[in-house]
């Protein structure tokens, strides 16, 4: 198998795990002992656990390598938002209720995968 079929697996394998932390909140709650009471609460543990989780698996997905740098470093930033952003959207849809905090943290993760994929953008340009 080459390293970048490992890679992929690999990669697949995290986008799974994080589906399962996204889509199972009271058993992330449970597991870590963290509050769950409102809609709030699960949609952070929605957003904080299975997002970076479903983020990375997709960043390793993509990834082409770890050079250059700058590529890599605004590869990981947009699908790590991307996965937390997925997955608080997840749950509004799921939990409902998002209070203020929730759509500012939205609206930021939205904010930062789109300046990374611009940065993506003008660095695939210069070369």
């Amino acid at each position: 198998m080459k390293p970048r079929d490992l890679q992929r697996v690999i990669g697949g394998l995290i986008v799974a795990f994080g589906i399962y932390l996204v889509l199972s909140p009271l058993t992330v709650a449970a597991v870590l002992e963290r509050p769950h009471e409102t809609s709030s609460q699960l949609i952070n543990l929605r957003a904080s656990w299975g997002g970076p989780v479903l983020g990375l698996g997709a960043y390793l997905l993509w990834s082409p390598g770890l050079r250059p740098w700058a590529r890599a470093v605004l590869g990981l930033l947009l699908w790590s938002m991307a996965g937390i952003g997925l997955a608080r959207t997840i749950g509004f849809i799921v939990d409902g209720a998002p209070d203020t905090r929730q759509w500012i943290w939205l609206t930021l993760e939205v904010a930062i995968v789109i300046g990374a994929a611009f940065g993506l953008r003008a660095l695939a340009r210069r070369a």
